[in-house]
């Protein structure tokens, strides 16, 4: 098995340490060691067994370590309603918490209803209070104080930038760009400043718009993909056009543009990390197919989606992609079954030839940050989406006498439930 970087941890385990004396009751550790034992590889059921193990003991010491397993196993299985119902449960004992507020303003969005929406204005709106009232005394534990001045920015303008895209959708365009110019004076990014463009171009405020596509447009990030760079290149044509019916002056603008962003940016840009994006559902995540054009899992919606993560320099996954190949045959003929490999690798130049070499049939994507969104710690790692886009079983790791049956047992199972869903 090989290591992946992780967003966070995947396995499956009883949280650590010993609850505080007399706070537990007879029998409670012994029901939290079993809740944490079913189904290890089914979050759903593990999800189950934790939420009766909290009705059981609704004050429980572990109460607030057991509720973020939940929540954390529903994001991973892309179910965004028991992450929201779980998350409100954790704000509860957490109301100040910056990551669960930004999360529960991101999960309320998600059914785009017009009531659920204004719920997530909601949250984001206690995300940016929150993040304005920060200071170094009051920093989150895990930002060492010496780092507080680079990441005190990026905070209030994560916090704006969050709302000013809730404001955007539900058709508020005056507090969209105010959020969104708030977000691009505390930390400028070229995805906030393509936002403001956006907003200022549906609100007729074409100046606004230029200056903000032009921003977009020669922000220097390199994780930004072309494509996203030609797409600002035409709305800022567009735009100046609109206002001078011509480009005539528009290379010109540009460069000034150019030398004073690079004189705010001095000192603070670096260029390194994986593909940015501001999408957490994992349905909707931006990837790639090998020839470069784009693709979604929401391609595939309806479908039971066998998923397998692997790497070029990851021997295992040499192995695994045989067998996964065979697993593939046995449901050939099956078109509510789709097979897709996801590639990890950072240096794209090998894929191509290892996958002629191995002789690999399945759909090749590649991952674009998919896999640190989903916390793939370990290659390979095969996981099953049901048709709601839920994880129905996750395995890391290679078992040579075991991978077939079980990816093929489990796939059944899947099946099975389609075939007779619970009332």
């Amino acid at each position: 098995m090989c290591s992946a970087s992780p967003a966070f941890a995947i396995n499956d385990q009883k949280p650590a340490g010993k609850p505080a004396p007399g706070l537990t009751v007879d029998g409670e550790e012994e029901a939290l060691d079993r809740a944490f034992q079913v189904a290890p590889t089914d979050p759903q059921a593990l999800i189950k067994s934790l939420e009766e193990f909290l009705a059981r003991y609704p004050q429980s010491a572990r109460r607030e370590l057991v509720l973020r397993t939940i929540h954390r196993r529903a994001l991973e299985s892309n179910d965004p309603r028991k992450a929201a119902e779980t998350i409100e449960r954790l704000l509860e004992l957490k109301p100040d918490d910056l990551d669960l507020l930004s999360s529960a303003a991101d999960l309320f969005d998600r059914p785009g209803d017009p009531a659920a929406r204004q719920k997530a204005i909601g949250y984001a709106t206690r995300f940016v209070e929150r993040a304005e009232k920060l200071t170094v005394d009051s920093r989150p534990a895990e930002i060492p104080a010496e780092k507080w001045p680079e990441a005190h920015p990026l905070i209030r303008a994560s916090a704006y930038a969050l709302r000013g895209r809730l404001y955007a959708k539900a058709g508020d365009g005056p507090r969209a760009t105010a959020d969104f110019e708030k977000s691009l004076a505390a930390y400028p990014t070229g995805l906030v400043a393509e936002q403001l463009g956006d907003a200022a171009t549906k609100g007729g405020d074409t100046e606004r718009a230029i200056d903000a596509f032009a921003t977009a447009f020669i922000f220097p990030d390199r994780r930004l993909e072309p494509a996203w760079r030609d797409e600002v290149r035409k709305k800022l044509g567009s735009v100046y056009i609109a206002k001078h019916q011509s480009e005539k002056g528009l290379g010109e603008l540009i460069l000034t543009r150019y030398d004073e962003l690079m004189r705010s940016l001095a000192g603070r840009f670096r260029s390194e990390g994986q593909p940015h994006t501001e999408t957490r559902d994992p349905l909707e995540f931006p990837l790639q197919k090998l020839d470069g054009s784009p693709a979604k899992l929401a391609d595939y919606r309806g479908k039971i989606m066998v998923l397998e993560f692997w790497a070029t320099w990851c021997p295992p996954c040499r192995v695994e992609g045989k067998l996964f190949e065979r697993v593939m045959e046995v449901f050939h003929d099956d078109a509510r079954v789709v097979f897709l490999t996801i590639n990890s690798d950072q240096d794209r130049s090998r894929v191509p030839e290892f996958i002629q070499q191995e002789a690999w049939t399945a759909p090749v994507l590649y991952a674009q940050g998919l896999d640190q969104l989903l916390g793939i710690r370990a290659l390979p790692t095969v996981m099953i989406l049901d048709p709601e886009g839920r994880v129905a079983f996750r395995q890391a790791g290679l078992d040579l006498t075991s991978f077939v049956p079980t990816l093929e047992g489990k796939i059944r199972e899947v099946l099975n439930r389609m075939a007779s869903p619970e009332p």
